[in-house]
């Protein structure tokens, strides 16, 4: 078989199909030609979801005839004006975004750099016409007929609804990277130039702003800047996590991977936080030619910028102020289906008389109760008043954040008095994330406890992962696992730290083992380690319908206010909710 040279244009056709992907691949493209002329307005009009027409209008700086010629060639480009792969300042460099797309559209180019002004035709990749035309100063470039050289694309494209979608996506996600540039889609998407916030709300949603935390920390050469939220306002994807690096928006799992790390502690599994980050590090130290569609990038120093990241996050979250006050109370409060009849309310007085509020359905085993002696004998003072409904007032409750407790409701809710409303704590909740946050502190101090075990513990775990495991032996120790070699693809626990009880080891250290790859060895264990302390707090935290005193009760409300991300549980629930005098007012029309 002979080798021949591919023509040009099937060249570009080939790159064509790692460039461009589908109609948002063109928009995106041609948007970051527009950010890179310099322009401030940029508007976008597609029909039938970008198949059969696309139009990306900018007031940037233009072309002269020159340039519009060669544009249209495969890897000319203006933005490599040093030859410097390491030195990139622009969005675009590689040059082929505009062949590109020619060799698989209709395309064409109106231009005007301030001087003169022209309009180049390109059908299938090959210049039909290039005369003078009338432009205002910037670029005009219109994209018909989308695959048409190559229709067997057009079966792999979403429906016209999920290809407007991934569009939409596309210019907000550009659009909240430049919130001093005009973004308009259709008429229809319409972001004008505001300030960093209101642009990520427009993107995120009004109820973002009460809910964000704004960062700007430098550390190591990085800058981090942006907006994280509380962990409390999660959402069931990721969809609503932007993160960009110099400008560029990224797709990363470094990056993703960091996020979700630096929220590890605070927010419940399958929940994903919204973010909008933009990090800022010197040209040297990233590779951002490592993907056609540079959506992907390289970082010198990997384990260091996913250790400062994590560790930002981690300082942001636990310091910033706690916003409990994130219910709609025409959403949360609203009538039960259960209709009240004279019978009812019999029922509901003679409970307050006798009061009686225990949760019939709470039924607890041995084994929930005997948890108990964790809060009651460890952390908590025994009681001396075994009353649980508190009649006066102490003189200095003016002073304490979460007021003080007045009572319990269900055995579950403590319910405390401050100076302009009350707070609703959920018990559970709340002691769950003392027990962590004291877990957290031995891991800190590197005093973690641990214990011989009577009967070592054999785990299978083949010869290669075997090897990977005993590789991070030291590491292991460190954290309270004290493991060797047995035999062949196996190994042995001789210690293991106190605070896991009967954790399955087996599956821990498999987990492990599959987890471990060459940079973040230590991050991966101190995951899986935290993850069980978790489970550990929980089991070992007072459970919903313990009856607890009033001395009991104030002592959790102190000790929740001396406590890091007092304002929710180890899994991301909000632990207590405060309602001042007006919110109490409206819900009785006052």
């Amino acid at each position: 078989m002979n080798i021949r040279v591919l023509s040009q244009n099937l060249i570009n056709q080939i790159a064509a199909g790692e460039v461009i992907e589908r109609p948002a691949s063109v928009v995106k493209e041609l948007m970051e030609n527009s950010i890179d002329a310099g322009a401030t307005k940029i508007e976008i009009t597609v029909r039938d979801a970008g198949k059969s027409y696309i139009c990306v209008c900018d007031n940037g700086s233009g072309m002269n005839k020159q340039d519009l010629q060669n544009c249209i060639l495969r890897h000319a480009t203006s933005k490599l004006p040093t030859d410097d792969l390491m030195n990139i300042n622009y969005l675009g460099f590689r040059g082929e975004a505009i062949p590109s797309i020619a060799s698989v559209s209709k395309m064409k180019i109106t231009t005007n750099d301030g001087n003169e002004c022209w309009c180049l035709e390109i059908e299938n990749g090959d210049v039909k016409n290039l005369a003078p035309a009338s432009h205002t100063k910037g670029t005009k470039i219109e994209v018909s007929d989308l695959f048409y050289t190559v229709p067997a694309r057009l079966n792999f494209l979403k429906t016209d609804r999920g290809e407007m979608s991934t569009i939409i996506d596309t210019v907000e996600r550009i659009a909240l990277c430049h919130p001093d540039k005009t973004f308009i889609l259709n008429d229809t998407l319409v972001l004008r130039p505001t300030d960093k916030l209101s642009r990520v709300c427009s993107v995120l949603g009004k109820d973002f702003k009460q809910n964000a935390i704004e960062v700007n920390e430098t550390a190591h050469n990085l800058k981090i800047e942006g907006f994280i939220c509380h962990p409390t306002y999660t959402k069931g994807t990721s969809a609503n996590q932007y993160l960009y690096v110099n400008g560029r928006s990224l797709k990363d799992k470094l990056l993703f991977g960091a996020l979700k790390a630096g929220y590890m502690d605070t927010m419940e599994k399958g929940k994903y936080p919204s973010v909008c980050l933009w990090l800022t590090i010197p040209n040297s130290d990233i590779d951002v030619n490592v993907h056609p569609q540079k959506a992907e990038i390289r970082f010198k120093e990997q384990g260091l910028i996913r250790g400062v990241l994590i560790n930002i996050i981690r300082k942001y979250v636990a310091t910033a102020p706690v916003n409990p006050n994130v219910i709609n109370l025409n959403q949360t409060i609203r009538p039960q289906p259960t209709q009240f009849n004279s019978q009812n309310i019999l029922d509901l007085n003679t409970n307050i008389q006798n009061n009686n509020f225990t949760n019939p359905n709470n039924n607890h085993n041995s084994v929930s109760e005997h948890i108990q002696t964790a809060f009651d004998n460890k952390i908590l003072p025994l009681s001396i008043n075994k009353e649980t409904v508190a009649t006066e007032l102490p003189a200095d409750y003016i002073t304490y954040p979460l007021g003080t407790a007045r009572g319990q409701l269900h055995n579950t809710y403590i319910i405390s008095q401050t100076t302009d409303g009350i707070v609703i704590v959920d018990q559970h909740a709340c002691h769950e994330r003392l027990v962590y946050e004291k877990i957290k502190r031995q891991l800190a101090e590197g005093g973690i406890k641990r214990q011989i075990m009577l009967i070592p513990e054999v785990i299978e775990l083949g010869e290669k992962k075997a090897g990977a495991v005993l590789d991070i032996a030291d590491e292991l120790e460190k954290f309270g696992l004290v493991i060797e070699a047995f035999g062949k693809g196996a190994i042995v626990i001789r210690e293991m730290p106190s605070l896991l009880g009967d954790a399955d080891l087996q599956g821990l250290m498999k987990q492990i083992a599959e987890d471990i790859d060459d940079l973040n060895k230590a991050h991966i264990l101190e995951n899986k380690i935290a993850m069980m302390a978790k489970t550990y707090a929980c089991h070992t935290s007072i459970r919903a319908g313990k009856t607890l005193t009033i001395d009991e009760m104030n002592e959790l409300l102190r000790q929740v206010e001396a406590s890091e991300n007092a304002g929710e549980c180890n899994h991301g629930r909000r632990a207590y909710i405060k309602m001042n005098l007006y919110d109490l007012g409206k819900l009785f029309d006052r």
